[in-house]
């Protein structure tokens, strides 16, 4: 880069590219009143959020249920789980003969 164009860009200050709008501001056409969910089942809103969280249910660790009270997921001792025993969306999928080639070439096969 010569000095010149250098000096001269030091000089005017740098102006940038991106412009911004300001401040925004809310139309008041907008209603922001609290109104419930339209697919709620109780089509209306709770009072308070104490009464909200008398019938809400709780999920994670704030809920009463706790994990370590949770039923074990690992098998009874001396018995294992098949994967065929898991619904079918957890099976392994069966490869084909020509993507099981693609695998072993490490994709140089595609054409």
């Amino acid at each position: 880069m010569n000095a010149s164009q250098v000096f001269r860009a030091s000089a005017t200050g740098r102006t940038p590219l991106i412009q911004f709008l300001g401040k925004r501001s809310i139309p008041e056409s907008v209603d922001h009143t609290p109104r419930p969910h339209p697919v709620a089942p109780t089509k209306a809103l709770p009072n308070s959020f104490a009464e909200y969280r008398k019938t809400a249910q709780q999920h994670g660790p704030l809920g009463d249920y706790k994990a370590t009270t949770a039923a074990s997921i690992s098998p009874p001792k001396g018995q294992v789980f098949d994967r065929s025993q898991l619904p079918p969306r957890f099976w392994r999928l069966t490869l084909s003969k020509e993507e099981m080639e693609v695998i072993e070439s490490g994709g140089a096969a595609m054409a």
